[in-house]
């Protein structure tokens, strides 16, 4: 097959989220970082089931529609930084989609890349060794097989292969994933979210039970060897609208306030913004003068490490 038509490419992704969600529970026992919450899997599900909502509700079938449904879904129902990330992979995606119809095997290869780039670019200070190593693998496997093919089910196979590459580099490149011997959970679900795709482009099955048979051998549920104390403990998210903000500002006002700072433009005056910061309250209250916040959540990370790593009752 050498062209993806809207109706392909909305059934690749659907595939590709389905096949995630039998995951997402794995993905948390292994989430170390950036902090030990076990919540990758929960924050990536969040962002790809408000993805397959928008997905779904469009009329149309062409693969722009499709990809900046995807964009819109994701970005609003992200959660964390595994979900910020992964909208702006889905940001990128339709970005590099544009207006098309349909896609080639080298669109969709350039569309891989594109995500990975806006994923990058959303985090202030990118690591190493995480769903970003994994996702530019992927997408550097993709576009080197589109130019030399233009099988659509060659590009996705380069993909998803790239991505298993990367991921098991993961536990050497970041010294917490290599203490306690363990992939990148956010590579993990980008490497699932991959795999689906190569599932549903190869006719095999997506169901539950074809999930257990093609896993990997069960999954022990890592604990950290130490408790992380944490400097800025809250994850704080929230949407604020405002015609005189912009990204800049923004970046300049909050990143004294904390760290993993992460900005997504909804419109020309809506902007999601996740931060980790010790003073949630202050940093609402001083946006709220600037801007309408429409949208707030902050979890205290440090009791939800606590909950995560008690001890097992017997």
């Amino acid at each position: 097959m050498k062209v993806l038509n809207g109706r392909r490419v909305k059934n690749a992704l659907l595939a590709g989220i389905q096949w995630f969600g039998h995951f997402r529970r794995t993905i948390d026992r292994i989430n170390v970082f950036p902090v030990a919450d076990n919540d990758t899997g929960k924050n990536m599900y969040h962002a790809f089931q408000a993805a397959q909502k928008e997905i779904e509700a469009i009329p149309g079938q062409s693969a722009a529609e499709v990809a900046w449904a995807a964009a819109r879904g994701s970005l609003m129902g992200g959660r964390g930084c595994s979900g910020m990330i992964l909208s702006g992979f889905f940001a990128g995606f339709a970005e590099a989609v544009g207006d098309r119809k349909n896609l080639s095997a080298r669109d969709l290869a350039l569309a891989f890349q594109v995500g990975c780039m806006r994923a990058r670019e959303r985090i202030d200070h990118p690591v190493e060794g995480t769903i970003l190593s994994v996702g530019e693998a992927a997408a550097k496997h993709a576009v080197a097989t589109a130019k030399h093919t233009g099988q659509l089910r060659d590009v996705m196979l380069a993909a998803w292969h790239g991505a298993q590459v990367a991921l098991r580099n993961t536990t050497r490149q970041l010294p917490v994933l290599r203490e306690h011997q363990v992939v990148d959970a956010g590579g993990m679900g980008l490497m699932y979210f991959l795999e689906g795709m190569v599932r549903f482009n190869s006719r095999q099955p997506l169901d539950a039970e074809s999930a257990v048979a093609a896993a990997s051998p069960e999954t022990p549920r890592v604990r950290p060897a130490a408790r992380r104390v944490l400097e800025h403990n809250f994850c704080t998210e929230f949407i604020v609208t405002g015609a005189a903000l912009n990204q800049d500002m923004l970046r300049t006002l909050l990143q004294p306030w904390g760290e993993d700072l992460m900005i997504a433009q909804v419109d020309s005056v809506t902007f999601k913004v996740h931060l980790h910061t010790s003073k949630p309250d202050q940093v609402l209250n001083h946006l709220g003068h600037l801007g309408r916040i429409t949208w707030r959540k902050v979890d205290d990370m440090e009791k939800q490490h606590q909950h995560a790593w008690a001890p097992e009752k017997t």
